[in-house]
């Protein structure tokens, strides 16, 4: 359940930008879509906390906090 919800998320945050980058044509990183990012990883974090998948725990932790870091240099601009 916990991993079905952060792909969801993953994919709505990939879709956004997707539609920023293409079709709105700004290559801007969207804000919606690092939270969304980070949101949906940290759920399969917690999915792969519940299963005992350590290594994939901590590489889907790294990938959480990296646009957790752009969103924060992002808003202090």
């Amino acid at each position: 359940m916990y991993f079905l919800a952060g792909l969801i998320l993953v994919c709505i945050g990939w879709i956004i930008q997707f539609y920023k980058t293409v079709v709105l044509k700004d290559k801007n990183i969207n804000t919606y879509f690092l939270i969304l990012y980070s949101v949906g990883v940290f759920f399969l974090v917690f999915g792969n906390l519940l299963t005992g998948d350590w290594a994939s725990l901590i590489l889907n932790l790294i990938s959480a906090v990296l646009p957790l870091l752009i969103f924060l240099s992002l808003i202090r601009d």
